[in-house]
């Protein structure tokens, strides 16, 4: 509602990606509600694998999913930064909810897709696997994707997961 207020007198209105991940407990057992609208991302870095939790809110994640193009195809296609879903632009939010089990060694990342399209999945990956703290490798990150073009804005949040109740 706020952006939509700001952007009173454009006729098209106005929009932005969102996501993120709340901490919460269901029955008494931690997890992630892991959110997003658009193509900014959250990631799972957990045993040395690292897992997309979202899934974008785009054109050409369609065509993925429609098996017309390939994912590898996907970040070079012309219409790889249209968005289909999108907070504001007079429209009600509709994000997908994802929840993601709270155990101990756990790493998310969250993104804007600033550094997505500038980092591939291994170069993320060898980042998150380094073994710096948390807020040191989310500025290794930004400074990879910035280094690499930055064509775009980068945020990135790492967070740890120290010790969770019930896992080693």
């Amino acid at each position: 509602h706020d952006i939509d207020t700001l952007a009173e007198g454009i006729p098209i209105g106005v929009g932005t990606t969102v996501t993120g991940a709340a901490l919460m407990l269901i029955d008494e057992v931690p997890v992630f509600a892991v959110f997003n609208i658009g193509d900014s991302r959250v990631y799972r870095f957990e045993n040395n694998e690292l897992v997309q939790v979202t899934t974008d809110h785009s054109v050409v994640q369609e065509l993925v999913d429609a098996g017309i193009i390939s994912a590898e195809d996907a970040e070079g296609h012309p219409e790889s930064n249209v968005i289909t879903r999108a907070l504001g632009f007079r429209d009600d939010p509709r994000p997908d909810v994802v929840m993601v089990p709270v155990r101990t060694g756990l790493r998310l990342m969250i993104c804007s897709d600033g550094l997505t399209k500038e980092l591939g999945d291994d170069r993320i990956r060898l980042h998150l696997a380094a073994g710096l703290a948390a807020a040191e490798t989310a500025g290794a990150l930004v400074d990879a994707a910035l280094a690499a073009g930055g064509r775009d804005n980068v945020t990135v949040a790492v967070v740890d997961v120290k010790s969770a109740p019930g896992s080693a």
